[in-house]
C-alpha cells in the first residue's frame, strides 16, 4: 500500500440514483435544486455524459470498476463482477485505498448484494450500508409517491447522510491521510418518497407540464421500448399501456410532480454534505464529484424509468469541482464522457497514477484546457428477453445464458446509432451476424437548446 499524505486532495464522491439532467445547471428551471446549482457554479459541468447500462446494478458494477458491462458480465440483478472475471479487480475506492487513502462509503454506491455486503475490499472502514430497509424506502399507502412527516417516518437517505457526516468528521479530525468518501443517495428512485415540504415546492399536479413528445417514435422498432409502469403495482398508477398507448396526462403529471419532490429532497441532503465540507475547513483540498447512475424518462416517447438505449435513458448529469482550478468554475464542456471515465478521471485529478486495465479514459485533460474532449463516442447497451417483440421484458432476473437480445448504442457528436442483436448464451456475446433491429437518430443542432432537445424526435 502506497503512503499518501494530506498533500493529496480528499475526494467526496456522490452518486444519485435515477437523476436525470433536468437541472438548473443544464438550463432547466422546473426542479428546485439550489444546492446542486451552487456546486455547479464551482464545477466543470459535463453536458454529454452517458452511462454504459441504464439499470442500477449493471451501471454501478461498471462505473465502480471502470469496466464495461460485457467485461463485468453484470447485465441484470443476478450477477456481479467479483463472481465472474473481476475477482481480483481493483475498484475505484479500492484503488484510492491502495494508494494511501482512507476509504469509506455509505448508501447506494453498489446495488444491494451486487457485490455482497457493499464489497468490503473497496473500503478501509466497512459497515453495511443502511439504506436497504424497505420501511425507509417505500410509501406506506402503496402509491408511487408520498409526502410524509419526518417526525413519524424514517428516510433511508437521511440515515445515509447522518453516517456520511460522521465519517467525514472522523476522517477530517483524526487522520493524517486523505479520505475518499462515497455517498450514494437512493431517491429519486421509485416510489417518490420525500418528507413534508418538498412536494409543496411545485404547483398542483394539473399545472405540471408533461412530455413534449408523448408517443413512441414513428418507425422505431418495438424492441427499443420499455414497459416500465405499464403494469406497475402502485395503487395510484392504474392505467394499462403498450408501446403505442401513452399514459394519460393526469397520471403523468402526478408522477412528474412526485419525482421533482424527491429530487428536491435529495438536493437538500447534498447541501448538508457541502455545508459540512465548508464547516470542517475541507473546501480547499477536497474534490467533489456528483453524477447520476443512469438517465430517467418521464413519459418522453411513451417511456418511463430508465431501461433503454434512448438519450434520456442513458444521459446523466456529471459535474466535478476541483479546488484551485478556477477556469472550470461553472464552465460547461460538450466533451463526450462516459461513467467508466469517472474512475480514471478522479484518480488523475487527485494526483494518483493512472489505474491499469480499465476501459474508461481520464477526462482530466478537459480540466486543463478548453479542449473538445478525449474521445469521439460513448457506448451503452441494454438486453431484452421474451418472444413477443412488442412486449419484451428487461431480463431483470433472467439467467445471463438465457438472455435473448442485446442492443448496443453509440453516441457521437451528431448521431445516436443503436443496433439490436441476438444473444449467444453460450459465449455470452452478441451474434453480430444476426441483427434484429436498427435505429439512427440525428442530433444535429440540438446542443444548448434545452432538455427537450434530447428527446430524439426523428
Amino acid at each position: 500500500v502506497a503512503q499518501s499524505s494530506k498533500t493529496h486532495m480528499n475526494v467526496l464522491y456522490i452518486v444519485v440514483d435515477d437523476l436525470r439532467p433536468e437541472l438548473e445547471p443544464y438550463g432547466e428551471t422546473v426542479m428546485h435544486t439550489p444546492n446542486i446549482a451552487a456546486l455547479a457554479k464551482q464545477s466543470l459541468i459535463f453536458d454529454r455524459a452517458y452511462c454504459q447500462f441504464a439499470f442500477c446494478a449493471p451501471s454501478r458494477n461498471s462505473f465502480m470498476t471502470g469496466r464495461r458491462p460485457d467485461r463485468t458480465q453484470c447485465w441484470n440483478f443476478l450477477n456481479h463482477f467479483r463472481e465472474t472475471t473481476g475477482q481480483n479487480w481493483v475498484t475505484m475506492p479500492q484503488y484510492f485505498k491502495n494508494n494511501g487513502y482512507f476509504t469509506t462509503g455509505l448508501g447506494k454506491l453498489y446495488h444491494p448484494l451486487l457485490p455482497p455486503n457493499g464489497d468490503p475490499p473497496s473500503w478501509s472502514d466497512f459497515r453495511d450500508f443502511p439504506y436497504i430497509n424497505p420501511l425507509y424506502l417505500n410509501c406506506p399507502d402503496g402509491n408511487s409517491w408520498c409526502s410524509l412527516n419526518p417526525a413519524q417516518y424514517n428516510f433511508s437517505d437521511v440515515l445515509t447522510l447522518d453516517f456520511s457526516l460522521e465519517r467525514m468528521r472522523y476522517a477530517a479530525q483524526n487522520l493524517s491521510q486523505p479520505f475518499f468518501l462515497g455517498v450514494g443517495f437512493h431517491k429519486p428512485h421509485l416510489p417518490f418518497r420525500a418528507p413534508d415540504g418538498f412536494i409543496e415546492l411545485y404547483p398542483p399536479a394539473d399545472n405540471i407540464t408533461v412530455a413534449k413528445h408523448k408517443t413512441f417514435p414513428k418507425g422505431a422498432p418495438p424492441i427499443a421500448w420499455n414497459g416500465c409502469l405499464a403494469d406497475s403495482g402502485y395503487k395510484d398508477v392504474t392505467e394499462k399501456r403498450d408501446y403505442l398507448t401513452p399514459m394519460s396526462d393526469a397520471e403523468a403529471q402526478r408522477l412528474r410532480r412526485g419525482y421533482y419532490a424527491a429530487v428536491s429532497f435529495t438536493d437538500s441532503l447534498v447541501g448538508k454534505l457541502l455545508d459540512e465540507v465548508q464547516r470542517l475547513g475541507l473546501a480547499e483540498n477536497t474534490i467533489i464529484s456528483i453524477h447520476g447512475d443512469h438517465g430517467w424518462q418521464l413519459g418522453e416517447h411513451n417511456m418511463w424509468c430508465k431501461m433503454s438505449n434512448f438519450e434520456l435513458g442513458v444521459r446523466v448529469p456529471w459535474m466535478v469541482h476541483v479546488p484551485g482550478v478556477e477556469r472550470c468554475s461553472g464552465v460547461h464542456t460538450s466533451a463526450l464522457a462516459e461513467l467508466v471515465d469517472v474512475y480514471p478521471t478522479l484518480a488523475e485529478l487527485a494526483g494518483l497514477p493512472s489505474p491499469p486495465d480499465v476501459d474508461g479514459k481520464s477526462q482530466a485533460p478537459v480540466f486543463q484546457a478548453n479542449m473538445p474532449g478525449v474521445k469521439n463516442a460513448s457506448f451503452s447497451q441494454f438486453p431484452k428477453c421474451g418472444t413477443n417483440m412488442t412486449d419484451l421484458n428487461t431480463c431483470l432476473k433472467i439467467d445471463k445464458h438465457k438472455i435473448d437480445y442485446m442492443g448496443y448504442s453509440i453516441r457521437t457528436d451528431d448521431y445516436r446509432y443503436t443496433e439490436w442483436f441476438r444473444w449467444n448464451g453460450t459465449s455470452l456475446r452478441a451474434e453480430l451476424s444476426e441483427t434484429v433491429a436498427k435505429e439512427l437518430y440525428d442530433h444535429h443542432g440540438d446542443r444548448e437548446e434545452g432538455f427537450n432537445s434530447f428527446e430524439n424526435e426523428n
